[in-house]
């Protein structure tokens, strides 16, 4: 063979390297390391004591994250990812329009003062950073995102544990731990310093996903599976949400449940709609008092929610005319019911149902319920896969539990682990596509491609 045919063997190699798909290679190691410690310390922001101090600000810190994105972008540009990554922005920005520009009317119509204002514009602004995070995670890790995200948060919260540990003493702490697990979330001291709302609930979408979703085809992923599972089970436990062991049973049940059925987007969607509908009654309900009533009457503690729940009713009207108050005037009422000795506390509303319709008006809320609750799930069956969307309504009924009696529909780590995880999951179907359409070529095709390029160039000569 001549020097010149040997010439264009080891360039077609060079080529073939080069044509490598992009998930094969993923972003540089101290990349990686970056994004995941960003994402450490801004989960760290939870840990009360840290909480207490500086608020939501340590949550900024998940712009590094983005960072860590652009510079892969940067040295690695890789615009088809890129375009994939990008195109769930659209999608998820639809509701932060629909919050902005609702409330934007309500502040300018009701001459609402600049506290407020800046209290929800900051939520506004979280809840874009939320979306910016999933979309850079995903185009950072693609279907390895959730696994990121979950180590990360668990990293997080043993990390918060140990940080606790000096104040309570090692050998009390664990003595916490155990007597937690043994009944089943009951515990005082250390282990009630442990209770993170936020990630504790994203645990609890986790788990639904690595119980029904997650891959299991090989040992590597079935390892990773089982220690998944046991590890929410862990921190969903000494984070003090009981509740949410309930709610996950009944997803991996209306999993199994779906995927029995013949007609599978028929039912994800008539879910959707059920819940949409449902959440009128639940205000209604709420609002006279019905429902206070009937939880009382099963002998269930509503630890002061009565009492929450009845105060706004004479700052809203339960009707479709309804305009709104804006987004965090809650808050303000809140405060102002603690100066009048109303309550002892700030509480929150524990309610995201009645808070949403009171800040958004029968407009906001019907457009926020409507997007989340029919319009995603049917574009992500029409766009991906039904196993997509029923992941999706999976984790998003998994957090209406907690909608119900609780404040969980705009924390941070929720919101992120709601869009991102159907995002991760649904990137299976464009890797697949993606090697597929990658076809390397043999050393001895690529050397016959560039030998005919070669002779074509000689014959025009």
């Amino acid at each position: 063979m001549s020097s010149q045919r040997m010439l264009t063997y080891g360039f077609a190699g060079s080529l073939n390297t080069q044509r490598t798909p992009r998930s094969k290679k993923g972003p540089p190691l101290i990349v990686s390391m970056l994004a995941i410690g960003c994402t450490f310390f801004a989960g760290l922001g939870d840990w009360k004591v840290l909480n207490n101090m500086l608020k939501g600000l340590p949550k900024a810190v998940a712009l590094g994250t983005i960072a860590c994105a652009f510079l892969f972008f940067l040295v690695d540009a890789d615009f088809a990812n890129l375009r994939k990554a990008v195109s769930y922005f659209p999608v998820y920005i639809i509701l932060i329009a629909v919050y902005t520009f609702v409330s934007m009317y309500i502040w300018v119509t009701d001459f609402s003062t600049s506290a407020v204002i800046s209290r929800g514009g900051q939520k506004i602004f979280f809840q874009l950073i939320t979306i910016i995070y999933a979309v850079c995670m995903c185009y950072l890790f693609e279907t390895e995102a959730v696994n990121y995200l979950f180590f990360t948060m668990c990293a997080t919260n043993a990390a918060i544990m140990v940080l606790e540990m000096p104040r309570f003493g090692v050998a009390e702490s664990i003595s916490s731990v155990i007597t937690c697990i043994i009944t089943f979330g009951d515990a005082k001291g250390f282990v009630r310093q442990l209770e993170i709302h936020d990630i504790t609930f994203l645990f609890g979408q986790f788990l639904i996903y690595y119980m029904m979703f997650a891959p299991r085809e090989t040992k590597g992923e079935k390892r990773i599976r089982i220690l998944a599972v046991g590890l929410c089970l862990f921190f969903m436990l000494v984070g003090l949400k009981r509740s949410t062991f309930p709610a996950v049973i009944m997803m991996c049940l209306y999993v199994k449940i779906v995927r029995m059925t013949k007609c599978q987007d028929v039912l994800i969607t008539l879910t959707g709609i059920g819940l949409f509908l449902f959440f009128y009654l639940y205000l209604y309900l709420t609002r006279s008092g019905f429902l206070v009533s009937f939880l009382e009457s099963l002998g269930i503690d509503m630890m002061g929610r009565n009492v929450l729940w009845s105060l706004p009713n004479s700052y809203y009207e339960l009707s479709p005319l309804w305009k709104g108050l804006g987004f965090e005037k809650v808050t303000d009422l809140v405060n102002m019911w603690c100066r009048q000795g109303l309550i002892n506390r700030p509480y929150p509303l524990h309610n995201d149902i009645l808070r949403t319709f009171i800040e958004l008006g029968a407009l906001g809320f019907t457009l926020w319920a409507g997007i989340q609750y029919i319009f995603y799930p049917i574009f992500w069956r029409t766009h991906y896969d039904t196993e997509t969307s029923l992941l999706y309504m999976a984790i998003l009924t998994y957090m209406t539990v907690s909608y119900l009696t609780d404040n969980t529909a705009f924390y941070f780590w929720c919101c992120i682990g709601l869009r991102m995880i159907p995002m991760s999951y649904s990137y299976r179907i464009y890797v697949k596509e993606r090697s597929r359409r990658w076809k390397p070529l043999s050393s001895e095709s690529a050397a016959n491609e560039m030998w005919a390029i070669e002779m074509e160039g000689r014959m025009r000569e």
